[in-house]
């Protein structure tokens, strides 16, 4: 399984951007020397109170000529024409992913804050249609050269894509999904899926996944396919014991709250945004409830290193092939701890079991469970020679 380091780039009051960018920067090339696979920011417009990755895409090419192995994902981009033109899309994905050596991939959405909707003047109602006709812009793009495309919103005579991405047929794609009806989508499209469960239960993560498999094994392809599935944890907090990990959790619970603050105003946009409406009661009724948080919501990986262990097995079981973990919210120095001890400590056991050092009890309670078998053979062994028999015929 692979693990990607996620962040929105939360700024305290009191603090400046230029500082929380170059926190992040430090951050990323820890993340990158202990272990995770892929860094990635959400596209946040005009956020109040902490979000500030208005551009990720500048911030993946600063950090591109600092790291050599990390990818850099795109989470999200979002695709209604206001925010992104899909071709503007393709340009800098295939531009990033030449001055990356083949590092870059991209999730995609629609928005779901009313402060990026209304500045940019994107339209509800007609959002879902746009990022979706968009998906299949960006990729005709990529797939065929030349390419044209003609659709509701973009209408694009025969056309070469300058640059052409590294990699084949192009950068891994993937839609941001909360609802069934969103994996339902990425299935249809053959594309990977970001699946969240936004805080509502094990339930909803699995049976979303369950759609997205589903959908995408009987949906007959016209395109080239990229099944990948991958979930994205609210918040990530490491810590040497338990109980600090719990302590250094409580902030991310007013994030929390403060994401979901306006899903009762964005439900009233339109039928595609109404289910969020009970995704802000079941946040209300249960935010300050630490144990359901962090056990039932299917939205956390919080503890010890071996309490994230287990937490990322109930993650593993689900087949999933990446976790996109925020850690972000909390000071630096907490962030880096985190970082650094879910590196060396966590993610091994889901990469290299085999190299993770054991303590000397358990290797000791081993070699005594052993022992029996052991002076059985030797006995078995000692046997055979007594009564002659070849040595090539005696069981070691």
């Amino acid at each position: 399984m692979r693990f990607g380091f996620l962040t929105e780039g939360d700024t305290k009051p009191g603090m400046t951007h230029y500082t929380r960018y170059h926190e992040l920067v430090e951050q990323v090339l820890l993340a990158e020397k202990v272990g995770f696979d892929t860094f990635g920011a959400s596209e946040q417009h005009l956020a109040i109170g902490g979000a500030t990755t208005s551009a990720p895409e500048v911030i993946y090419a600063y950090l591109m000529a600092l790291t050599t192995r990390i990818r850099f994902a795109h989470a999200i981009v979002l695709m209604p024409t206001r925010f992104n033109h899909p071709l503007r899309v393709a340009e800098r994905l295939a531009t990033m992913d030449i001055l990356s050596h083949g590092r870059v991939e991209a999730a995609m959405g629609r928005g779901n804050t009313m402060l990026a909707l209304r500045a940019f003047e994107v339209s509800p109602e007609e959002n879902r249609a746009q990022l979706l006709e968009g998906v299949d812009l960006l990729r005709a793009s990529f797939l065929d050269d030349p390419f044209t495309f003609v659709g509701n919103y973009y209408k694009v005579p025969p056309r070469s894509l300058v640059p052409k991405p590294v990699q084949y047929p192009h950068p891994p794609l993937a839609l941001a999904a909360t609802s069934p009806a969103s994996h339902m989508l990425a299935a249809q499209k053959g594309i990977g899926v970001v699946s969240f469960a936004n805080f509502s239960g094990w339930d909803v993560l699995h049976n979303n996944l369950g759609v997205y498999d589903k959908i995408f094994d009987e949906t007959d392809h016209t395109m080239p396919t990229q099944h990948n599935k991958v979930v994205l944890v609210a918040g990530l907090v490491c810590t040497e014991t338990t109980q600090e990990a719990r302590e250094e959790f409580l902030p991310i619970l007013e994030y929390v709250k403060l994401a979901v603050d306006a899903y009762d105003r964005l439900a009233t946009l339109g039928d595609d945004y109404s289910y969020v409406k009970d995704i802000k009661q079941k946040v209300d009724a249960n935010v300050m409830d630490v144990d359901y948080m962090l056990n039932e919501s299917a939205s956390f990986v919080v503890g010890s290193p071996d309490d994230c262990i287990d937490q990322v097995r109930q993650f593993e079981e689900l087949g999933i092939n990446e976790m996109w973990l925020r850690i972000d919210t909390t000071d630096h120095d907490q962030i880096m701890r985190t970082i650094e001890r879910f590196g060396k400590y966590v993610i091994p056991n889901f990469k290299s079991k085999h190299a993770v050092v054991r303590s000397p009890e358990d290797v000791i309670a081993d070699i005594r469970a052993m022992r029996e078998s052991h002076y059985q053979k030797l006995a078995e062994f000692e046997e055979s020679l007594r009564d002659g028999a070849p040595l090539e015929n005696i069981t070691q």
